[in-house]
């Protein structure tokens, strides 16, 4: 018995349904494995992130430490005859002025440098 018309495109259509079901199973599998990718790539940038604000944080915290231990000029009786008390400013003084200025490559200058540099020397 042959097959009407409509059971001839029923089973076309089902073929061109179960074809586009299988095209979008396989964008979903692309999709994910592209997902994927992306979440990989933001947690290792998370976690380059994470590596940097605990070094900044250990940098801060020996900072603070070292202004902690730090006599005030004058009573160490060094003789450096630098400081606040010989109207010289300290090499600290001078980085963070020119950092303030905006004076680029302070960060690799001496002292003598940054006095220059500064328009003190």
């Amino acid at each position: 018995m042959a097959k009407s018309k409509a059971h001839k495109a029923a089973d076309k259509a089902l073929a061109a349904a179960k074809e586009a079901v299988a095209d979008a199973q396989q964008a979903v599998k692309k999709l994910d494995k592209q997902t994927r990718k992306e979440a990989d790539a933001l947690a290792r940038e998370l976690e380059h992130a994470a590596k940097d604000a605990k070094k900044a944080a250990q940098r801060a915290k020996d900072t603070a430490q070292r202004a902690k231990d730090r006599t005030p000029a004058g009573a160490s009786g060094s003789g450096s005859g630098t400081g606040p008390g010989t109207g010289i400013p300290t090499f600290r003084d001078l980085r963070d002025r020119a950092k303030a200025r905006g004076i680029q490559g302070y960060s690799r200058m001496n002292k003598a440098q940054l006095l220059h540099a500064l328009g003190e020397g």
